[in-house]
């Protein structure tokens, strides 16, 4: 066995030596064996698609028409106050063009996101395309189904 010291501890430590890699671990399980209740690699499970199968998403819940209509003037002015006004709520109300269309740059992207996750507590992921490529009906729907809520 090995010593070792350090500045703190002047008194020589005794350092284990190193196993040989061809040692196993003794409660690891052998490579070749099967761990218990686990299906083989080839056998499917129950009711579950093969692996080399994609589930198709679902497609996204319908958003109560009310619920978009409380929220959306609210959105409208977080964007609005996003780009320092130069987007005004009645234009983005108006509008069906994607919000990058209409001049939100990405950094106004950035606050918005920072403004919609402090004013309704909900997650938003900025590599999330629909982002830049919805208009405002669709950011607010988004935010519905995320669990946003018109505030009074």
């Amino acid at each position: 066995m090995n010593t070792m010291s350090t500045p703190e501890h002047p008194r020589s430590l005794p350092v284990p030596e190193a196993q040989p890699s061809d040692e196993r671990v003794p409660d690891a399980p052998p490579s070749d064996e099967r761990v218990p209740d686990a299906p083989p690699s080839d056998e499917r499970v129950p009711d579950a698609p093969p692996s080399d199968e994609r589930v198709p998403d679902a497609p996204p819940s319908p958003v109560p028409h009310d619920c978009a209509e409380a929220l959306l003037p609210q959105v409208a002015a977080l964007v609005s106050r996003s780009t320092d006004g130069l987007i005004g709520v009645r234009a983005l109300l108006d509008s069906t063009e994607p919000l990058a269309a209409l001049g939100v740059s990405s950094l106004s992207l950035l606050r918005l996101v920072d403004a919609v996750e402090e004013t309704y507590g909900v997650f938003v992921d900025l590599g999330d395309r629909s982002l830049y490529t919805d208009g405002l009906r669709g950011l607010t729907e988004r935010l519905i189904r995320l669990g946003a809520e018109a505030t009074p």
